[in-house]
């Protein structure tokens, strides 16, 4: 990146930044901010040349619809340039972009991890301003303090638009943009929960409290369940005792049709059609194994499937153990 790149970028989004420019000035501004982010991605990480050409075309693209005065339409364009290419211009322009819009928690984590960046290659006029914006930012972030009752429930997980929120951030005020959110709750062997809040702008606190989740009369009757899986071990183990038996008679073949070679050979010294009929054995005693093998495993698999559908109902429990020439699978019910 070049060092004077961000100086242009930062000087030309300021909040005092108006649409009335004239239009030369404003086509020359966003030509050189292409170029900037040109250079910028080229003294960056390795990246694809489509994606390089790809990210300096949303740039000035996204830069023109700001200075149309259709933020909400520039954001996803520098977003999506963002994705292409992480530089930190681009990341400054689409915290400014979503101040714009009014995502005030999205432009201040940007800010900050812009001024981050650029802290640690020693640009201190560059953290300065990125500190700034994040400053002027930071009173309009409005905040969600997710309240979540029966936190000790086992298996709890909490989401937040799909997001996971841990235990950590539970009943502490995080910082959200401000519209709809949805709220899941869900844990094993009980009704998924589900809510929306609206966040109000302007650095309000709200506040959703998670309820202790119900129990689902569904998940207790998981014989339901083991019956159904109780068919398919039957025609898995079925289909292992065949397979077992096709390996075992194309083992008896490839023992007969080694004996033939027997004639043509003096122990292993063999000669060419003797070397031919045991090279023909031999692929069929490979194939055997195989098919032997998917037979053994078929039928242990058909096995676990009976025993887990037992289980569902009646506690069962389930050991595999190596044994010679496969495994073995224990259980009790």
């Amino acid at each position: 990146m070049s060092s004077d790149t961000f100086d242009t970028f930062a000087d030309t989004m300021t909040p005092s930044q108006t649409k009335s420019r004239p239009k030369r000035r404003r086509a020359a501004r966003l030509c050189a901010i292409g170029i900037g982010l040109a250079a910028a991605i080229a003294g960056g990480r390795p990246a694809r040349a489509e994606d390089k050409a790809g990210a300096v075309a949303l740039f000035r693209e996204a830069g023109a619809l700001v200075d149309a005065g259709q933020a909400s339409r520039a954001c996803p364009k520098y977003e999506e340039s963002l994705r292409l290419y992480d530089s930190v211009n681009t990341r400054y322009f689409l915290a400014d972009c979503y101040e714009r819009i009014g995502k005030m928690a999205s432009a201040w984590a940007h800010f900050l991890e812009v001024a981050a960046r650029v802290h640690a290659s020693g640009d201190r006029e560059k953290e300065a301003k990125a500190r700034e914006r994040a400053a002027a930012v930071q009173p309009k972030v409005s905040r969600l303090s997710v309240v979540v009752e029966a936190a000790s429930t086992p298996g709890l997980e909490v989401k937040r638009d799909g997001t996971p929120v841990g235990p950590g951030q539970w009943g502490v005020p995080m910082p959200v943009d401000a519209g709809t959110h949805v709220i899941q709750a869900i844990a094993p062997g009980k009704r998924a929960w589900t809510a929306q809040v609206e966040v109000k702008p302007g650095g309000v606190t709200s506040t959703l409290v998670v309820r202790a989740l119900e129990d689902d009369p569904a998940s207790r009757d998981a014989g339901g369940a083991g019956d159904a899986r109780r068919p398919i071990a039957l025609v898995t183990a079925g289909a292992g005792v065949v397979a077992v038996g096709v390996g075992a008679a194309l083992g008896f073949a490839a023992k007969s049709r080694f004996d033939e070679s027997r004639p043509f050979c003096n122990g292993d010294r063999c000669d060419q059609r003797g070397m031919d009929i045991r090279s023909g054995a031999v692929a069929r005693a490979n194939v055997a194994t195989v098919v032997f093998g998917v037979g053994l495993a078929a039928i242990a698999g058909g096995g676990v499937l009976w025993l887990t559908a037992r289980s569902s109902t009646q506690g069962a429990s389930l050991a595999i153990s190596p044994a010679v020439g496969g495994a073995l699978v224990q259980g009790s019910f």
